[in-house]
């Protein structure tokens, strides 16, 4: 004879699954400023993952009302270290980019005589209050003025303002570290960014390859990509 569960039973299983899902999937919450030590967490802190796992968005990632994508929830995401270096919490921050940027346009876009950034960057009032739901995401310690709100792959390597894109990230760091004719900027990051840039529009690296290293881990992204300080 065939048993059929009850109504009440499936529903209490399907409830069950969907909230294994969901917790498989939260990031830890509690993080308050940065880890000790070199941790990962749920930061993908080594490799180089494939382009999927980065956000594809047809755009800029913002409007005159805020920025695009789904804004985390206060103390949902956390920090990692590497080297010292903070990285983003990868399920809040996987990266984002602007899929009108592609290999073939470069010389019209990112590579362009007179510059690309300041024509995508979102205008201060949008960042300024982005950037206070990221830290109160991130649960960042300390005033305002110690953090940029940086995009995880830059605007100079395609990406995109989404919410997916921004974290806030402590200045620390020497950019001449990662880029020696680079001294201009407030982070180490800056360096990575300013060297993967000129990397792909030499063509020494694909626009692919550069997007999906630094998304993974920006202080390895230059070592994984085979480049040069």
């Amino acid at each position: 004879m065939t048993v059929r569960p009850s109504r009440r039973y499936l529903r209490h299983a399907a409830l069950a699954l969907s909230l294994g899902a969901v917790a498989s999937c939260t990031t830890p919450a509690g993080g308050s400023g940065m880890t000790g030590g070199d941790t990962a967490g749920s930061v993908a802190a080594q490799g180089n993952p494939s382009q999927s796992a980065i956000v594809r968005v047809p755009g800029h990632g913002w409007h005159p009302g805020g920025v695009d994508g789904p804004p985390p929830a206060p103390g949902t995401c956390r920090f990692g270290t590497v080297g010292g270096q903070p990285l983003p919490d990868r399920a809040c921050t996987p990266g984002a980019v602007d899929t009108t940027v592609t290999q073939e346009n470069l010389a019209a876009t990112l590579c362009r005589r007179g510059g690309y950034t300041d024509s995508v960057r979102p205008p201060r009032e949008v960042t300024d209050a982005f950037k206070r739901v990221a830290r109160a995401a991130y649960a960042a310690p300390g005033p305002s003025s110690d953090y940029e709100l940086d995009h995880l792959v830059p605007l100079g390597l395609g990406g995109a303002s989404d919410s997916r894109n921004l974290w806030p990230e402590r200045n620390l760091g020497d950019p001449s570290q990662y880029d020696r004719s680079f001294t201009r900027g407030a982070n180490a990051k800056d360096g990575v960014e300013s060297r993967l840039h000129t990397a792909v529009c030499r063509g020494e690296v694909s626009l692919a390859r550069a997007q999906a290293a630094v998304a993974a881990n920006w202080v390895t992204a230059e070592s994984v990509l085979g480049v040069q300080p």
